[in-house]
């Protein structure tokens, strides 16, 4: 499969790809693909979705040429790539003191992100060793156990820890 160069390679998730281009959900569709409304599309790159509805290297070709000549047209480029997120001193200092409370000095710091229909929750652990597919980031000395949902979701964004409007304290996630 010879393919020519562009923002696209196929290996990208399918809801990355949709992010940065909306109108691919149109190019995914005259190709035969529903992936704007497939709930798996943060799992799955391109080409794994497009090999998994029977799509063949020459049609997962022409579908990537596709978006790429939109991408082209409408001057999408990578000038911004996304940044891993990172931890602040503060937060790392509460990470460090949570860990010595719970004696898990050493462990890494496991964040699930869930994105159900807008509404953004959070889930926090320690773990001795990173689940199974997950990425792990180090930031500011402590490694971040991410699945690639929580990770795509939190590519440039900074994790501190502080009080909100109400005085509570905890984690907080800001751009």
């Amino acid at each position: 499969m010879n393919q020519k160069k562009g923002l696209f390679t196929g290996k990208e998730f399918i809801s990355e790809i949709m992010e940065k281009m909306p109108v691919a959900q149109e190019i995914f569709a005259a190709h035969g693909l529903a992936c704007a409304g497939c709930h798996i599309n943060v799992y799955e790159t391109l080409e794994q979705g497009a090999l998994g509805h029977g799509m063949d290297s020459e049609s997962i070709k022409r579908l990537i040429d596709d978006l790429n000549d939109a991408a082209e047209n409408l001057a999408i480029t990578t000038s911004n790539p996304p940044k891993n997120p990172v931890l602040t001193d503060i937060a790392r200092q509460k990470v460090l003191e949570f860990q010595s409370l719970q004696s898990a000095e050493g462990f890494g710091f496991k964040i699930e992100v869930d994105d159900v229909e807008g509404d953004i929750s959070y889930h926090l652990d320690f773990l001795e060793k990173p689940e199974k597919g997950d990425i792990i980031i180090e930031t500011n000395g402590i490694n971040l156990f991410l699945d690639k949902q929580s990770l795509r979701l939190l590519q440039n964004y900074t994790i501190d820890y502080g009080k909100n409007e109400h005085g509570e304290e905890g984690f907080k996630v800001d751009k």
